[in-house]
């Protein structure tokens, strides 16, 4: 936690601070609904807030001093500044650059949250290590992780997502990583990059900013490395994946586990992943030549990748008494899609699948959503429940509200195994929520 003073705070940011007394504030908030006593209240302002309203507020609740880029009425030292959302970044800068863990920086169209849950459980093992927590890896979110660095951390691990081109090399700027990993890029999010190439090079801004000594790392079955190795700041690059250093074989597939063995360096160890799906032993030999890259012993990679687990809405299993739930509704793209229905294809019995719209996919978003569908019917899926506009073009049974979804459930399909999937906007959390809350009370 971020521990100095406001003078200090007022020179980091080039901002003008309205008072001489000395006081120190032990940690920084953005958000008056969160612990504030004795630390650094920040006023962002973004489309939909505005944290200038709660000054009075964060006084009240103890804040030591505030950050604002208008007039506030508060009787607390401010530090008047341009702009308070490039004020947080520069301090979290800062602090990044006083302390000297391994900084680890990952993205991917799929895959970086799992790549970086799997090597918090690796890494964590082994020495204290901060990692972002949930989805918080944007313009705000890494900032916010970094504010949190202690001079115990040896390693930081920094998730960073990306809408926009340049996105990515605004967090590298503020993280600075000494390595960076790229899972896979792939068409997520397209309509707001404009164009495949358009997405590869935004992903591949998590290289440019490695300095010559730094290392990239990046999954061998990619069409994208040249372009990724022509923006490298680094040659120092390693690859996962077949016919590389770090590769899998023997991979067997049973429901909720996935057996593998992980080969490097002539050597060879067993692991017996607790998670759904083919696709996370990409994002575990991601993690794994990582952790390889680091110096952890093998033993230690094996005990944290076979401690991982799924994350909430994440190919996560949910056994309830009269079905059974695979929890894919955080956020979907036509990748993601395909690797949750090889998923729940491994199950026996009844197979359901209640799918949303996919969205930012530009102008291809149809043919996509078509061919989704037509991967479904042709996955031994039983039924294929939709929702959302785009979701027409599965060409299953369309509905047009989550409790529609819920009624079909309850009275049509017992005993099966349910892949609930879509963008966050189809907030298909919910129906999870619901179906959860049912079982329980019943």
């Amino acid at each position: 936690m971020l521990s100095t003073s406001i003078q200090k705070i007022a020179e980091v940011v080039n901002g003008k601070l309205n008072s001489n007394e000395a006081i120190e504030f032990n940690g920084v908030c953005t958000d008056t609904r969160s612990e504030i006593n004795g630390k650094l209240f920040i006023a962002l302002e973004g489309p939909n807030f505005d944290a200038h309203s709660f000054a009075k507020r964060a006084e009240e609740l103890g804040a030591s001093a505030i950050i604002a880029h208008k007039k506030i009425n508060s009787n607390l030292p401010v530090i008047q500044v341009k702009n308070t959302e490039k004020a947080y970044q520069d301090i979290a800068a800062w602090n990044r650059q006083s302390h000297s863990p391994a900084v680890i920086a990952i993205t991917g169209s799929n895959g970086k949250t799992s790549t970086k849950n799997m090597l918090n459980s690796i890494l964590s093992l082994d020495a204290p290590t901060l990692c972002t927590k949930g989805n918080l890896n944007n313009h705000l979110g890494v900032p916010k992780t970094l504010l949190e660095l202690e001079e115990k951390d040896q390693f930081c691990i920094i998730e960073m997502g990306a809408n926009h081109k340049h996105e990515i090399t605004l967090l590298c700027a503020i993280a600075r990583p000494d390595i960076s990993v790229i899972t896979n890029a792939n068409n997520a999010h397209l309509g707001e990059f404009g164009s495949e190439q358009n997405l590869v090079k935004a992903k591949g801004e998590i290289l440019e900013s490695l300095s010559k000594d730094g290392l990239a790392i990046i999954n061998k079955s990619s069409p994208h490395i040249k372009v990724w190795k022509e923006m490298s700041g680094t040659e120092n690059l390693t690859f996962f994946g077949d016919d590389s250093a770090v590769f899998a074989s023997d991979i067997e597939e049973n429901k909720s586990k996935i057996n593998f063995n992980l080969n490097f360096n002539g050597k060879s160890i067993n692991i017996n992943l607790s998670m759904i799906g083919l696709h996370q032993v990409d994002n575990a030999l991601a993690a794994a030549s990582c952790a390889l890259e680091l110096g952890i012993k093998p033993n230690i990679i094996k005990k944290g990748l076979e401690n991982a687990l799924s994350e909430k809405g994440r190919l996560e299993l949910i056994e309830l008494e009269n079905f059974r739930i695979l929890d894919d509704s955080y956020n979907a793209n036509p990748q993601s899609m395909k690797a949750a229905i090889d998923a729940i294809s491994n199950f026996s019995g009844e197979k359901v699948l209640v799918l949303g719209s996919m969205a930012e996919l530009g102008k291809d978003s149809i043919k996509l959503h078509q061919e989704i569908g037509e991967y479904a019917r042709q996955s031994n899926i039983h039924h294929l429940l939709t929702i959302g506009e785009d979701a027409k073009e599965y060409q299953g049974k369309q509905f047009e509200d989550i409790n529609s979804i819920y009624k079909s459930i309850q009275n049509n399909h017992q005993g099966s195994t349910i892949l609930i999937k879509g963008s966050r906007m189809m907030r298909l959390n919910e129906l999870v929520d619901i179906l959860i809350n049912t079982a329980n009370s019943s």
